[in-house]
């Protein structure tokens, strides 16, 4: 099988065997941001999980392709597109913070569940 780049067409994406690390990335992508919507997504929310795992594949190829290289305008502008609608498809998906959810009830908190228990 030909190697994946970021301009890699359309065929050669679809032919990716699930072993490699481009299918392993799309998976896990998939599978995070379906947990981050509550696991059960409609079928909108399915069409933008698939466009955020390709768009986040193809900066991933074209991070690796620009590590100490000077871009091309053109992998500039592309890269910039690619990010843009990777940034627009998760903010469909909503963005939640997460660090309220993470974080350990204060010494109030922990308090006043004790006076409610008792």
């Amino acid at each position: 099988m030909r190697k994946i780049k970021p301009y890699s067409s359309s065929d050669s994406l679809r032919k990716l065997d699930g072993r490699s690390k481009e299918a392993r990335l799309l998976r896990k992508v998939r599978a995070e941001l379906t947990a981050h919507i509550g696991g059960r997504p409609t079928i909108t929310q399915k069409a933008l999980i698939e466009r955020a795992a390709w768009m986040t594949l193809h900066l991933g190829m074209m991070d690796r392709k620009m590590l100490g290289d000077v871009p091309s305008e053109r992998d500039a502008r592309q890269y910039l597109a690619w990010s843009n609608t990777l940034t627009r498809a998760i903010a469909q998906l909503g963005v939640r913070d997460t660090s309220e959810r993470n974080r350990p009830p204060s010494l109030d908190e922990l308090l006043a569940s004790r006076r409610a228990a008792s």
